[in-house]
């Protein structure tokens, strides 16, 4: 069955609605100009440099596993714990639904700190575990959990990491990190729109958090950090 009648349908009543990536991508161009250095770390195919790393100074992929469908851009295979590059290198960081996955915060974001030069700024694009979407299927076993994620997002079993979900809610978000200081957080929720039934659960889910006091339940955050002066 084509899909394209419930999507219709869907925007016909939700004007309003944006897509995650089309916000993190307006949020993310207001942070690269001519004299950016940009890591954008857990870059998986590295796309974003791909397409966006021309508009920087310097653009580099970070991540810990060289990805079979990798795109022809600057990349660097590293373990996020452990960056060879020297401290205060950049001054942009992007990561992309990496956080949920680090089980030590904030250990695990002091070589983002060092990484990032003072009055640079750090974007964070991930789940938020107040979400009914978010924190039902982490009940699930880990098995069936993986499958349905394959699913629904269409990803290969490689690409679907264990989560922790430590820094995944908008008061620890608030709530700072050290030497970081919170900038702009956003709430967004994602509706899949290439399956009729999914459209259709996700689209009611997202008339209901649409209205502002329930944005808090909304399934994704976007976040915006500024490491503090010296």
């Amino acid at each position: 069955m084509n899909p394209n009648w419930v999507e219709k349908l869907f925007r016909k009543f939700n004007v309003e609605y944006r897509h995650r990536w089309v916000i993190y991508d307006e949020i993310l161009s207001n942070y690269i100009t001519e004299a950016t250095v940009w890591l954008d770390i857990g870059c998986g195919k590295n796309e974003y440099i791909a397409d966006l790393g021309h508009k920087a100074k310097t653009a580099l992929g970070i991540d810990m596993l060289n990805n079979q469908d990798r795109v022809n851009a600057s990349f660097l295979q590293a373990n996020l714990l452990s960056i060879p590059l020297p401290s205060g290198y950049a001054n942009l960081i992007t990561m992309r639904l990496i956080v949920e996955h680090l089980e030590n915060i904030p250990e695990d974001f002091s070589e983002i700190c060092r990484l990032l030069r003072p009055g640079g700024h750090l974007i964070l694009l991930t789940p938020n575990s107040l979400s009914p979407v978010v924190f039902l299927p982490r009940l699930l076993p880990y098995r069936l959990k993986s499958w349905l994620i394959q699913k629904i997002f269409s990803v290969r079993s490689d690409e679907v990491f264990k989560t922790y979900h430590r820094f995944n809610t908008p008061m620890k978000i608030t709530k700072g990190l050290d030497k970081m200081s919170l900038l702009r957080l956003e709430f967004i929720e994602q509706v899949p729109l290439n399956n009729v039934l999914l459209t259709l659960i996700f689209g009611l889910w997202y008339s209901i958090v649409k209205l502002s006091p329930l944005r808090y339940f909304r399934s994704n955050l976007i976040a915006v950090f500024e490491k503090l002066p010296i």
